[in-house]
Protein backbone atom coordinates (compact mmCIF):
# COMPACT_ATOMS: atom_id res chain seq x y z
CA UNK A 1 0.00 0.00 0.00
CA UNK A 2 2.90 2.37 0.79
CA UNK A 3 4.23 1.90 -2.73
CA UNK A 4 0.77 2.76 -4.12
CA UNK A 5 0.61 5.87 -1.93
CA UNK A 6 4.10 6.92 -3.01
CA UNK A 7 3.13 6.42 -6.63
CA UNK A 8 -0.01 8.53 -6.08
CA UNK A 9 2.04 11.30 -4.45
CA UNK A 10 4.41 11.35 -7.42
CA UNK A 11 1.47 11.53 -9.80
CA UNK A 12 -0.09 14.43 -7.90
CA UNK A 13 3.05 16.55 -7.53
CA UNK A 14 3.72 16.13 -11.24
CA UNK A 15 0.48 18.07 -11.77
CA UNK A 16 0.28 20.54 -8.86
CA UNK A 17 2.87 22.96 -7.50
CA UNK A 18 2.59 21.98 -3.81
CA UNK A 19 5.20 20.65 -1.37
CA UNK A 20 5.47 16.86 -1.19
CA UNK A 21 4.96 16.84 2.61
CA UNK A 22 1.63 18.64 2.25
CA UNK A 23 0.44 16.23 -0.45
CA UNK A 24 1.44 13.22 1.68
CA UNK A 25 -0.36 14.69 4.69
CA UNK A 26 -3.57 15.29 2.70
CA UNK A 27 -3.45 11.87 1.07
CA UNK A 28 -2.91 9.95 4.33
CA UNK A 29 -5.74 11.91 6.00
CA UNK A 30 -8.15 10.79 3.28
CA UNK A 31 -6.95 7.18 3.53
CA UNK A 32 -7.25 7.22 7.34
CA UNK A 33 -10.91 8.17 6.85
CA UNK A 34 -11.36 5.15 4.58
CA UNK A 35 -11.48 7.02 1.27
CA UNK A 36 -10.29 4.79 -1.62
CA UNK A 37 -6.91 5.86 -3.01
CA UNK A 38 -8.23 6.75 -6.47
CA UNK A 39 -10.92 9.02 -5.00
CA UNK A 40 -8.42 10.58 -2.58
CA UNK A 41 -6.17 11.50 -5.54
CA UNK A 42 -9.08 13.11 -7.36
CA UNK A 43 -10.09 15.06 -4.25
CA UNK A 44 -6.57 16.46 -3.79
CA UNK A 45 -6.27 17.42 -7.44
CA UNK A 46 -9.57 19.26 -7.17
CA UNK A 47 -8.43 20.92 -3.95
CA UNK A 48 -5.43 22.45 -5.69
CA UNK A 49 -7.39 23.46 -8.76
CA UNK A 50 -6.14 20.74 -11.06
CA UNK A 51 -8.53 18.45 -12.78
CA UNK A 52 -7.86 14.76 -12.53
CA UNK A 53 -7.05 12.81 -15.65
CA UNK A 54 -9.75 11.70 -17.97
CA UNK A 55 -11.02 8.21 -17.34
CA UNK A 56 -12.08 5.51 -19.74
CA UNK A 57 -15.59 4.28 -19.18
CA UNK A 58 -14.49 0.70 -18.49
CA UNK A 59 -12.56 1.99 -15.44
CA UNK A 60 -15.51 3.83 -13.88
CA UNK A 61 -16.92 2.15 -10.79
CA UNK A 62 -20.02 2.80 -8.72
CA UNK A 63 -20.06 5.55 -6.05
CA UNK A 64 -17.18 7.65 -7.39
CA UNK A 65 -16.91 11.46 -7.52
CA UNK A 66 -14.99 13.89 -9.68
CA UNK A 67 -15.16 11.76 -12.82
CA UNK A 68 -13.69 13.34 -15.97
CA UNK A 69 -14.14 11.63 -19.32
CA UNK A 70 -14.86 11.97 -23.01
CA UNK A 71 -17.82 10.06 -24.44
CA UNK A 72 -20.35 9.94 -27.27
CA UNK A 73 -24.09 10.09 -26.65
CA UNK A 74 -25.73 6.92 -27.97
CA UNK A 75 -29.23 7.41 -26.66
CA UNK A 76 -31.10 10.03 -24.64
CA UNK A 77 -34.69 10.63 -23.57
CA UNK A 78 -36.33 12.89 -21.04
CA UNK A 79 -38.62 12.17 -18.14
CA UNK A 80 -40.48 14.21 -15.55
CA UNK A 81 -39.90 13.14 -11.95
CA UNK A 82 -40.94 14.48 -8.56
CA UNK A 83 -38.13 15.41 -6.15
CA UNK A 84 -39.08 16.65 -2.67
CA UNK A 85 -42.55 17.55 -3.94
CA UNK A 86 -41.21 19.49 -6.93
CA UNK A 87 -41.52 18.28 -10.52
CA UNK A 88 -38.24 18.21 -12.42
CA UNK A 89 -37.26 17.22 -15.94
CA UNK A 90 -34.35 14.77 -16.13
CA UNK A 91 -32.54 13.25 -19.09
CA UNK A 92 -31.49 9.60 -19.21
CA UNK A 93 -29.48 7.75 -21.78
CA UNK A 94 -26.35 5.87 -22.76
CA UNK A 95 -22.85 7.24 -23.37
CA UNK A 96 -19.90 5.31 -24.72
CA UNK A 97 -16.24 5.41 -25.69
CA UNK A 98 -13.87 2.88 -27.25
CA UNK A 99 -13.83 0.83 -24.01
CA UNK A 100 -17.44 0.52 -22.82
CA UNK A 101 -20.98 1.92 -22.71
CA UNK A 102 -22.62 3.20 -19.53
CA UNK A 103 -26.08 4.59 -18.64
CA UNK A 104 -26.35 8.15 -17.34
CA UNK A 105 -28.84 10.54 -15.78
CA UNK A 106 -28.52 14.31 -16.36
CA UNK A 107 -30.28 16.36 -13.66
CA UNK A 108 -30.36 19.50 -15.83
CA UNK A 109 -30.75 20.24 -19.53
CA UNK A 110 -27.23 20.29 -21.00
CA UNK A 111 -28.69 20.53 -24.51
CA UNK A 112 -27.03 17.28 -25.57
CA UNK A 113 -28.20 15.08 -28.43
CA UNK A 114 -27.53 11.65 -29.87
CA UNK A 115 -24.15 11.68 -31.65
CA UNK A 116 -22.68 14.52 -29.57
CA UNK A 117 -19.10 13.90 -28.42
CA UNK A 118 -18.67 15.47 -25.00
CA UNK A 119 -15.87 16.32 -22.57
CA UNK A 120 -17.39 15.82 -19.13
CA UNK A 121 -15.85 17.14 -15.93
CA UNK A 122 -16.86 16.43 -12.35
CA UNK A 123 -19.51 13.75 -12.94
CA UNK A 124 -20.34 11.17 -10.28
CA UNK A 125 -21.48 7.56 -10.34
CA UNK A 126 -23.95 5.44 -8.43
CA UNK A 127 -24.95 1.79 -8.54
CA UNK A 128 -28.00 0.69 -10.52
CA UNK A 129 -28.96 -2.92 -11.21
CA UNK A 130 -25.51 -3.94 -9.93
CA UNK A 131 -23.65 -1.74 -12.42
CA UNK A 132 -22.24 1.82 -12.32
CA UNK A 133 -24.41 4.64 -13.62
CA UNK A 134 -23.18 8.18 -14.33
CA UNK A 135 -24.86 11.27 -12.91
CA UNK A 136 -24.48 14.79 -14.37
CA UNK A 137 -25.47 17.44 -11.83
CA UNK A 138 -25.44 21.22 -11.46
CA UNK A 139 -21.71 20.94 -10.69
CA UNK A 140 -20.88 18.96 -13.83
CA UNK A 141 -19.23 20.78 -16.73
CA UNK A 142 -20.03 19.51 -20.24
CA UNK A 143 -18.33 20.76 -23.41
CA UNK A 144 -19.25 19.62 -26.93
CA UNK A 145 -16.21 18.58 -28.98
CA UNK A 146 -15.90 19.05 -32.73
CA UNK A 147 -14.49 15.61 -33.49
CA UNK A 148 -15.85 12.06 -33.49
CA UNK A 149 -14.72 9.08 -31.44
CA UNK A 150 -14.95 5.36 -32.07
CA UNK A 151 -17.35 3.40 -29.91
CA UNK A 152 -16.46 0.03 -28.47
CA UNK A 153 -16.55 -2.66 -31.11
CA UNK A 154 -17.45 -6.06 -29.86
CA UNK A 155 -19.65 -8.76 -31.27
CA UNK A 156 -23.18 -8.50 -29.92
CA UNK A 157 -24.24 -11.28 -27.62
CA UNK A 158 -27.19 -13.43 -28.68
CA UNK A 159 -30.22 -13.67 -26.39
CA UNK A 160 -33.67 -15.18 -26.40
CA UNK A 161 -36.23 -12.54 -25.46
CA UNK A 162 -37.03 -14.36 -22.20
CA UNK A 163 -33.41 -13.84 -21.06
CA UNK A 164 -33.24 -10.06 -21.63
CA UNK A 165 -32.65 -8.01 -18.49
CA UNK A 166 -32.74 -4.28 -17.89
CA UNK A 167 -29.27 -2.78 -18.33
CA UNK A 168 -27.99 -5.15 -21.04
CA UNK A 169 -26.38 -3.50 -24.08
CA UNK A 170 -25.08 -4.66 -27.45
CA UNK A 171 -27.50 -7.57 -27.62
CA UNK A 172 -28.57 -9.60 -30.64
CA UNK A 173 -32.10 -10.98 -30.86
CA UNK A 174 -34.45 -12.26 -33.53
CA UNK A 175 -38.18 -11.85 -33.36
CA UNK A 176 -41.47 -11.21 -35.13
CA UNK A 177 -43.11 -7.79 -34.97
CA UNK A 178 -46.52 -8.31 -33.35
CA UNK A 179 -47.57 -4.68 -33.00
CA UNK A 180 -46.03 -1.45 -34.27
CA UNK A 181 -46.99 2.22 -34.21
CA UNK A 182 -45.27 5.41 -35.31
CA UNK A 183 -45.26 8.56 -33.16
CA UNK A 184 -43.34 11.77 -32.60
CA UNK A 185 -41.60 12.74 -29.36
CA UNK A 186 -39.88 15.91 -28.23
CA UNK A 187 -36.37 15.32 -26.92
CA UNK A 188 -34.45 18.39 -25.75
CA UNK A 189 -36.60 20.63 -28.01
CA UNK A 190 -36.01 18.35 -31.02
CA UNK A 191 -38.96 16.49 -32.55
CA UNK A 192 -38.01 12.92 -33.35
CA UNK A 193 -39.94 10.08 -35.00
CA UNK A 194 -39.95 6.78 -33.12
CA UNK A 195 -41.46 3.36 -33.81
CA UNK A 196 -42.66 1.28 -30.90
CA UNK A 197 -44.57 -1.94 -30.42
CA UNK A 198 -44.24 -5.56 -29.36
CA UNK A 199 -41.82 -8.19 -30.67
CA UNK A 200 -41.88 -11.92 -29.89
CA UNK A 201 -39.79 -15.04 -30.34
CA UNK A 202 -40.49 -18.61 -29.28
CA UNK A 203 -39.73 -17.77 -25.63
CA UNK A 204 -41.42 -14.43 -24.81
CA UNK A 205 -42.91 -11.12 -25.87
CA UNK A 206 -41.27 -7.76 -25.12
CA UNK A 207 -41.95 -4.11 -25.91
CA UNK A 208 -39.53 -2.36 -28.25
CA UNK A 209 -38.70 1.15 -29.43
CA UNK A 210 -36.77 1.93 -32.62
CA UNK A 211 -35.23 5.41 -32.90
CA UNK A 212 -34.63 4.90 -36.64
CA UNK A 213 -37.02 4.06 -39.44
CA UNK A 214 -36.01 0.52 -40.41
CA UNK A 215 -39.28 0.07 -42.39
CA UNK A 216 -40.42 -2.52 -39.87
CA UNK A 217 -43.58 -4.41 -40.81
CA UNK A 218 -46.08 -6.28 -38.67
CA UNK A 219 -45.73 -10.13 -38.79
CA UNK A 220 -42.24 -9.84 -40.36
CA UNK A 221 -39.28 -11.54 -38.65
CA UNK A 222 -36.04 -9.58 -38.10
CA UNK A 223 -32.58 -10.08 -36.62
CA UNK A 224 -31.56 -7.05 -34.55
CA UNK A 225 -27.92 -6.49 -33.54
CA UNK A 226 -26.55 -3.81 -31.25
CA UNK A 227 -29.73 -3.21 -29.26
CA UNK A 228 -29.96 -2.49 -25.54
CA UNK A 229 -32.53 -3.01 -22.81
CA UNK A 230 -34.24 -0.36 -20.67
CA UNK A 231 -37.05 -0.50 -18.15
CA UNK A 232 -40.49 0.82 -19.10
CA UNK A 233 -43.50 0.59 -16.81
CA UNK A 234 -42.01 -2.23 -14.81
CA UNK A 235 -40.88 -4.41 -17.71
CA UNK A 236 -37.79 -4.72 -19.94
CA UNK A 237 -37.96 -2.82 -23.23
CA UNK A 238 -35.73 -3.48 -26.27
CA UNK A 239 -34.21 -0.29 -27.76
CA UNK A 240 -32.41 0.00 -31.09
CA UNK A 241 -31.30 2.96 -33.19
CA UNK A 242 -28.97 4.15 -35.94
CA UNK A 243 -26.09 2.29 -34.26
CA UNK A 244 -27.97 -1.01 -34.60
CA UNK A 245 -28.19 -3.42 -37.52
CA UNK A 246 -31.66 -4.71 -38.50
CA UNK A 247 -31.93 -7.58 -40.99
CA UNK A 248 -35.14 -8.95 -42.46
CA UNK A 249 -35.35 -12.76 -42.16
CA UNK A 250 -37.29 -15.18 -44.34
CA UNK A 251 -38.47 -17.48 -41.58
CA UNK A 252 -41.44 -18.15 -39.31
CA UNK A 253 -41.69 -17.74 -35.56
CA UNK A 254 -44.49 -19.56 -33.75
CA UNK A 255 -44.74 -18.81 -30.07
CA UNK A 256 -46.40 -21.30 -27.76
CA UNK A 257 -47.43 -19.93 -24.40
CA UNK A 258 -45.35 -21.70 -21.80
CA UNK A 259 -45.22 -21.34 -18.06
CA UNK A 260 -42.25 -19.15 -17.11
CA UNK A 261 -40.37 -19.88 -13.85
CA UNK A 262 -40.93 -16.92 -11.57
CA UNK A 263 -37.19 -16.42 -11.01
CA UNK A 264 -36.93 -15.58 -14.72
CA UNK A 265 -39.59 -12.89 -14.30
CA UNK A 266 -37.82 -11.50 -11.21
CA UNK A 267 -34.41 -11.50 -12.93
CA UNK A 268 -35.82 -9.64 -15.92
CA UNK A 269 -37.60 -7.15 -13.65
CA UNK A 270 -41.02 -7.99 -15.14
CA UNK A 271 -42.46 -8.67 -18.58
CA UNK A 272 -45.57 -8.73 -20.72
CA UNK A 273 -47.91 -11.53 -21.74
CA UNK A 274 -46.48 -13.69 -18.95
CA UNK A 275 -47.78 -17.10 -17.92
CA UNK A 276 -46.79 -18.22 -14.43
CA UNK A 277 -47.85 -20.87 -11.95
CA UNK A 278 -47.33 -20.79 -8.21
CA UNK A 279 -48.82 -21.20 -4.79
CA UNK A 280 -50.68 -18.32 -3.14
CA UNK A 281 -48.83 -17.73 0.13
CA UNK A 282 -50.23 -14.46 1.43
CA UNK A 283 -53.16 -12.10 0.98
CA UNK A 284 -51.80 -8.56 0.85
CA UNK A 285 -53.34 -5.43 2.31
CA UNK A 286 -55.78 -3.55 0.08
CA UNK A 287 -57.48 -6.82 -0.82
CA UNK A 288 -61.19 -7.55 -0.43
CA UNK A 289 -63.91 -4.90 -0.72
CA UNK A 290 -62.37 -1.51 -1.46
CA UNK A 291 -63.94 1.79 -2.52
CA UNK A 292 -62.92 3.84 -5.55
CA UNK A 293 -63.38 7.40 -6.73
CA UNK A 294 -66.01 7.55 -9.53
CA UNK A 295 -63.94 10.25 -11.28
CA UNK A 296 -60.32 9.05 -11.18
CA UNK A 297 -60.76 5.42 -10.03
CA UNK A 298 -58.24 5.94 -7.19
CA UNK A 299 -58.88 4.17 -3.92
CA UNK A 300 -60.97 6.25 -1.54
CA UNK A 301 -60.39 6.22 2.20
CA UNK A 302 -63.17 7.31 4.55
CA UNK A 303 -65.04 8.90 1.64
CA UNK A 304 -62.13 11.15 0.62
CA UNK A 305 -60.21 10.85 -2.65
CA UNK A 306 -56.73 12.39 -2.55
CA UNK A 307 -57.33 13.82 -6.04
CA UNK A 308 -61.04 14.78 -6.01
CA UNK A 309 -61.84 15.25 -2.31
CA UNK A 310 -65.22 14.09 -0.90
CA UNK A 311 -66.90 11.74 -3.37
CA UNK A 312 -69.65 9.11 -3.44
CA UNK A 313 -67.28 6.15 -3.63
CA UNK A 314 -68.19 3.00 -5.53
CA UNK A 315 -67.31 -0.48 -4.21
CA UNK A 316 -64.86 -2.81 -5.93
CA UNK A 317 -63.50 -6.29 -5.27
CA UNK A 318 -59.76 -6.85 -5.57
CA UNK A 319 -57.21 -9.42 -4.55
CA UNK A 320 -53.51 -8.70 -4.19
CA UNK A 321 -51.61 -11.86 -3.33
CA UNK A 322 -48.05 -13.17 -3.02
CA UNK A 323 -47.49 -16.06 -5.44
CA UNK A 324 -44.44 -18.32 -5.11
CA UNK A 325 -43.36 -21.23 -7.36
CA UNK A 326 -40.32 -22.32 -5.36
CA UNK A 327 -37.91 -20.41 -7.61
CA UNK A 328 -39.14 -16.90 -6.79
CA UNK A 329 -42.12 -14.81 -5.74
CA UNK A 330 -44.20 -12.00 -7.24
CA UNK A 331 -47.24 -10.01 -6.23
CA UNK A 332 -50.31 -10.56 -8.40
CA UNK A 333 -53.29 -8.20 -8.58
CA UNK A 334 -56.64 -9.70 -9.60
CA UNK A 335 -59.40 -7.31 -10.65
CA UNK A 336 -63.07 -7.78 -9.76
CA UNK A 337 -63.89 -10.01 -12.73
CA UNK A 338 -61.01 -12.40 -12.12
CA UNK A 339 -61.45 -12.30 -8.33
CA UNK A 340 -65.11 -13.35 -8.71
CA UNK A 341 -64.01 -16.11 -11.08
CA UNK A 342 -61.40 -17.68 -8.78
CA UNK A 343 -63.55 -17.17 -5.66
CA UNK A 344 -66.69 -18.42 -7.44
CA UNK A 345 -68.66 -15.68 -5.67
CA UNK A 346 -69.99 -12.25 -6.68
CA UNK A 347 -68.92 -8.97 -5.12
CA UNK A 348 -72.52 -8.24 -4.09
CA UNK A 349 -72.55 -11.40 -1.96
CA UNK A 350 -69.42 -10.25 -0.13
CA UNK A 351 -70.90 -6.79 0.44
CA UNK A 352 -74.05 -8.38 1.91
CA UNK A 353 -71.89 -10.59 4.12
CA UNK A 354 -69.95 -7.57 5.40
CA UNK A 355 -73.10 -5.53 6.05
CA UNK A 356 -74.70 -8.36 8.01
CA UNK A 357 -71.73 -8.59 10.32
CA UNK A 358 -70.88 -4.87 10.08
CA UNK A 359 -67.28 -5.94 9.42
CA UNK A 360 -65.45 -5.88 6.08
CA UNK A 361 -62.59 -7.94 7.54
CA UNK A 362 -64.80 -11.01 7.34
CA UNK A 363 -64.53 -10.77 3.54
CA UNK A 364 -60.74 -11.03 3.68
CA UNK A 365 -60.98 -14.01 6.04
CA UNK A 366 -63.30 -15.75 3.56
CA UNK A 367 -60.91 -14.98 0.68
CA UNK A 368 -57.94 -16.33 2.63
CA UNK A 369 -59.77 -19.56 3.37
CA UNK A 370 -60.52 -20.02 -0.33
CA UNK A 371 -57.17 -19.23 -1.95
CA UNK A 372 -54.25 -19.47 0.49
CA UNK A 373 -52.00 -22.49 -0.21
CA UNK A 374 -53.77 -23.14 -3.52
CA UNK A 375 -51.91 -23.49 -6.81
CA UNK A 376 -52.85 -20.85 -9.37
CA UNK A 377 -52.04 -20.19 -13.03
CA UNK A 378 -51.83 -16.48 -13.96
CA UNK A 379 -51.64 -14.74 -17.33
CA UNK A 380 -50.76 -11.05 -17.23
CA UNK A 381 -48.36 -8.12 -17.58
CA UNK A 382 -46.04 -6.68 -14.94
CA UNK A 383 -46.69 -3.13 -13.75
CA UNK A 384 -44.45 -0.50 -12.17
CA UNK A 385 -43.64 -1.39 -8.57
CA UNK A 386 -40.91 -0.23 -6.21
CA UNK A 387 -40.37 -3.27 -4.02
CA UNK A 388 -41.40 -6.50 -5.75
CA UNK A 389 -42.29 -7.47 -9.30
CA UNK A 390 -46.06 -7.06 -9.54
CA UNK A 391 -48.18 -8.72 -12.20
CA UNK A 392 -51.61 -7.42 -13.17
CA UNK A 393 -53.61 -10.53 -14.06
CA UNK A 394 -55.49 -10.61 -17.35
CA UNK A 395 -56.76 -14.12 -16.55
CA UNK A 396 -56.24 -16.70 -13.83
CA UNK A 397 -57.47 -20.07 -12.67
CA UNK A 398 -57.05 -22.16 -9.57
CA UNK A 399 -55.36 -25.43 -10.52
CA UNK A 400 -56.86 -28.52 -8.97
CA UNK A 401 -54.32 -30.98 -7.66
CA UNK A 402 -55.15 -34.69 -7.62
CA UNK A 403 -53.46 -35.53 -4.32
CA UNK A 404 -54.04 -39.27 -4.56
CA UNK A 405 -52.65 -39.40 -8.10
CA UNK A 406 -49.57 -37.38 -7.13
CA UNK A 407 -49.02 -39.61 -4.08
CA UNK A 408 -49.25 -42.73 -6.26
CA UNK A 409 -46.77 -41.25 -8.75
CA UNK A 410 -44.40 -40.35 -5.91
CA UNK A 411 -44.58 -43.84 -4.41
CA UNK A 412 -44.07 -45.38 -7.84
CA UNK A 413 -40.98 -43.26 -8.45
CA UNK A 414 -39.56 -44.17 -5.02
CA UNK A 415 -40.10 -47.85 -5.79
CA UNK A 416 -38.17 -47.63 -9.06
Amino acid sequence: MNDEIEEAVEEIISVVNVEREKIEEDLRRFIDYGVPLSQAKDAILHKYGKLSRERKIKDIKANERGINMVGKIIFIDEKEVEVRGEKRKIFRGLIGDETAIIPFTAWKNFDIKVGDVLRIKNASSSEWEGNPRLSFSEWTEITKLDYDIELIKRAPKKYNLIDLKVGLSNVEVRGKIVEIEEREVNIADEVRKVFSGIIEDETARIRFTSWKDFSLKKDQVYRIKGAYVRSWRGAPQLIFDENSDVEKLDEEIIREKRVVPIYKVVEAGGGIDLLIEGTILELRKDSGIIFRCPKCNRRVREGVCEEDGNVDAIPDLRIRALVDDGTGAVDVIFNREISEKILNRKMEEYISMAKETMDYDIVNEEIEDKIIAHLIRVHGDSIQSDFIVTIFAKDAEIISVDVEKEADELLTSLGD
